[in-house]
């Protein structure tokens, strides 16, 4: 009886085992893991998508468009000025000696002068064409529409990068989304690791050979590797909502493609060191751009301080119930006809002395604004340089790691099985054996980070060298392959 009892213990433990070390083998992270049923979402649909669908985007191409309407109507400033007026007017008509400035409070009297006030009543009509035309402003329009026209460029670019920042916050998330979902199947993994584990020790507890400790050690480790599941799972679902909001994607319909880390060593072993910051990268034009618009506003004040050249006429007829001898005729409507006709041409300098210091003082302002945009270019540049030195050190570390990783994991794989071996044989404790499972696990993770850092190096070279579409590309050639 005691034979055919160890017998069955001995089965129940082998059992076990060999579950545990199925696990072992079959545990290691696979980069080609794909959910059955749902279509995956390459990186180069998600930037299409986000590019056509989000509304910032289309918000700074509707300014970019109200650039040039703005500058429509900035080369229209050399427009005439051409008013129309006609106006009937019934009142008293009392003159006196004497010089006023015209002020809209105050109408305007011309007729007779005599000893007395009148209160008789005449009527007048008066008709104006009146043309005022700038026709020269040494350069004044020629710098407005320069100026507009650099604002148009400016919009533009400023669309140009939201563009860029939005293809790097795809490219973000879904390396991300590679990351947690590559994470989760570890946990997975490690889940079902640790089960057939807590099944093994708990076969081996209950038939007396290892204290009770070992099941409840077990069962702890087991729920730690769900919530640290369940974690991940957290983190995979709020970047998947965030991609879903960019593309404007079901956040259900968004699996990533895992197929993009088949070619990433070769990828970062066939890089050079070439890459350089790219002049034309979007940022760089928009604070180049901006830099000459600040120019260009420059030279727009200090051509609005300079003397102005207009062509002046007028032509105008008048009306009125008044008689040249000063009688009133005592039927209103005859002032409602025109009597007397009148023209008027002239040429006109405009110089305001006053101004002088004005703009100076305006030019000095702007010369500051100005020196700020080329601090401003400068910085970016600095920044962008930074940032391929960055990435290209994180490349050669990246690269230099994932040739090491295998050896990590092959050791930490072996040492989990031994150490369930020596814990069998009653020659180490469960404490050493849930240490074992977690430097596994670690490796495993190591992997995966490993693998994100060198993604983001790539792409931050990448973005730094504006060559994101391209690279994209490669991954969709390689994917393919």
């Amino acid at each position: 009886m005691v034979t055919q009892h160890l017998s069955v213990m001995n089965k129940n433990i082998a059992a076990g085992l060999w579950v545990f070390t199925l696990c072992l083998v079959t545990g290691i992270p696979h980069d080609t893991y794909a959910q059955s049923g749902k279509e995956n979402l390459s990186l180069q649909q998600a930037i299409t998508l986000t590019l056509q669908h989000y509304p910032s985007l289309r918000a700074k191409q509707t300014l970019s468009r109200a650039g040039i309407a703005h500058t429509t109507d900035i080369s229209h400033n050399w427009w005439p000025s051409v008013k129309l007026v006609e106006e009937a007017t019934v009142g008293t008509d009392n003159g006196i000696y004497g010089s006023y400035f015209p002020l809209s409070t105050v109408p305007s009297t011309s007729g007779g002068i005599r000893g007395a006030n009148r209160s008789d009543v005449m009527s007048g009509n008066i008709a104006l064409a009146q043309v005022q035309w700038e026709v020269y402003n040494f350069g004044a329009y020629r710098t407005q529409k320069e100026e507009a026209i650099q604002q148009q460029k400016v919009s533009g670019l400023d669309a140009d990068i939201t563009a860029n920042d939005l293809m790097v916050a795809v490219v973000r998330d879904y390396l991300g989304l590679l990351q947690y979902r590559s994470l989760m199947k570890i946990q997975e993994d490690n889940i079902d690791r640790t089960r057939s584990v807590q099944r093994a020790v708990t076969a081996i507890v209950l038939h007396g050979l290892k204290p009770g400790v070992d099941s409840s050690i077990a069962a702890a480790e087991l729920s730690k590797a769900r919530l640290n599941y369940l974690d991940i799972q957290n983190n995979y679902n709020s970047v998947r909502l965030h991609l879903g909001i960019l593309t404007g994607l079901d956040t259900s319909a968004i699996q990533p493609d895992t197929l993009y880390n088949n070619g990433l060593l070769s990828m970062l072993t066939g890089l050079n060191d070439t890459a350089s910051v790219a002049k034309e990268h979007p940022v760089l034009l928009y604070y180049n751009g901006l830099l000459a618009q600040q120019q260009k506003h420059e030279q727009v004040i200090r051509r609005a301080a300079l003397p102005k050249i207009s062509v002046l006429a007028a032509g105008w007829m008048r009306g009125s119930s008044g008689q040249y001898n000063d009688s009133y005729n005592k039927n209103l409507w005859s002032g409602l006809g025109y009597s007397r006709y009148n023209y008027l041409a002239g040429l006109a300098l405009t110089y305001n002395l006053a101004d002088i210091g004005h703009t100076k003082d305006k030019v000095r302002e702007q010369h500051l604004r100005t020196k700020a945009a080329a601090e401003q270019l400068e910085t970016t540049q600095a920044v962008l340089d930074n940032q391929l030195q960055q990435s290209r050190l994180g490349i050669r570390t990246a690269l230099d790691k994932l040739q090491e990783m295998p050896a990590q994991l092959n050791a930490a794989r072996a040492a989990a099985l031994q150490k369930m071996a020596l814990y069998k044989g009653g020659l180490t404790n469960i404490i050493e054996v849930t240490n074992a499972l977690y430097l596994l696990n670690r490796a495993e993770t190591d992997l995966v980070q490993t693998r994100n850092a060198a993604w983001q190096a790539l792409f931050k070279q990448a973005f730094t060298a504006n060559n994101i579409q391209e690279l994209v590309q490669q991954l969709e050639v390689a994917r393919k392959q």
